[in-house]
Parts: C-alpha cells; sequence; structure tokens
C-alpha cells in the first residue's frame, strides 16, 4: 500500500513497482471479514474482531492473532517454523491498531493510480483471505503498464507457498524490464 501510494505521488522517482497481495482501497477490510465468516473457524473469527478493531493490548494478543490465522495466511503454515519466526519478528501492536482502526478505513487511492508510469508487476495469491486477487486485479486494470500473475497454490503468504515461483516471476520481472 505504501508503494502505490508512493508511485502514485512521486512516479518520476520510481522506475520498478512490484506489488505483492496488496489492494488499492478500504474495500477490502468489508472482503476480508466476508471470507473469514466463510472459511474461518470460530476462533479465527473472533481473533479477527480485534484486528477490524484495532484493538489487541499487547503483543501475546497479536502473536495469538498471528498463530491462529497462521492457517489461512499460508497454504503451507507449518506452526513449528511460524513460531521460531515469530521468536524473531518485531511486532508493533501500536501500529496495527492504528492502521485497521483508523487509517486503512479511508485508505484509497484508486484513483491515482492511472498516474503510475512505471512498469509495474502486481501478485497475488489466489486464496488469499485478507487482500483477495480481486483487488489486484482492480490494481492491474487501473495502472497502465501492469502484469498481473495470481499464484494459484497460494494464500496470502505467496513467498512462502510458492517461493520458487515467486522468485522466478520476480526476477523474470526485472530482466525484462532493465
Amino acid at each position: 500500500m505504501v508503494g502505490l501510494t508512493y508511485a502514485a505521488r512521486y512516479p518520476e522517482n520510481v522506475s520498478h513497482l512490484i506489488a505483492v497481495v496488496t489492494a488499492a482501497s478500504h474495500e477490502f477490510l468489508k472482503r476480508a471479514d466476508e471470507i473469514v465468516q466463510e472459511r474461518g473457524t470460530d476462533e479465527q473469527i473472533e481473533a479477527c474482531q480485534k484486528l477490524w478493531a484495532g484493538a489487541f493490548e499487547d503483543e501475546e494478543e497479536l502473536r495469538h492473532f498471528f498463530d491462529v490465522m497462521g492457517p489461512m495466511y499460508g497454504l503451507s503454515y507449518d506452526p513449528e517454523k511460524a513460531k521460531k519466526r515469530w521468536e524473531r519478528a518485531i511486532l508493533s501492536v501500536d501500529a496495527i491498531n492504528h492502521g485497521f482502526a483508523t487509517f486503512l478505513r479511508e485508505y484509497d487511492v484508486r484513483d491515482q493510480l492511472g498516474d503510475i508510469t512505471c512498469p509495474t508487476l502486481v501478485i497475488a495469491g489466489r486464496h488469499d483471505w485478507i487482500c483477495p486477487p480481486e483487488f489486484s486485479e482492480e490494481i492491474a486494470e487501473l495502472i497502465p503498464q501492469s502484469d498481473l500473475r495470481i499464484f494459484e497454490e497460494s494464500s496470502h503468504m505467496v513467498t512462502g507457498d510458492e517461493h520458487g515461483a515467486f522468485i522466478d516471476v520476480v526476477r523474470g520481472f526485472m530482466t525484462y524490464n532493465s
């Protein structure tokens, strides 16, 4: 989202843009909630209520959210690998809370995406619950020089679900557009 906003505001400063599992507006919030209601467990639905409200009280609650939601973030989710990764992670409860309770509720750069002038690779995971592919499709339609790639065996964590394919697509994009 930051990259989309920056590239739209300062197109002269961006030579290439890669938008990975993202959205151009707050509309993704409503759709993500619908998907959790459809696909999620009771525990996942409950965990998302804190996310939507921006109401995490501490890092422990935020880590619990990611533990519970892990299987929805990545089709190849491995709890042991995730635990090791989260032990090294720096989490900001304030940033997550602020983003979901305020900023993301009004975020919308769709009307600015046509100002992006650089070659743009847009990547989506077919099974992404929080930034479903329809939002990547929208981005690709609005950016003139864009290439949309939907990873069929991925959720939000495309880099983990289809790591090799992801690297190949990014490498190809950078090589072709250099």
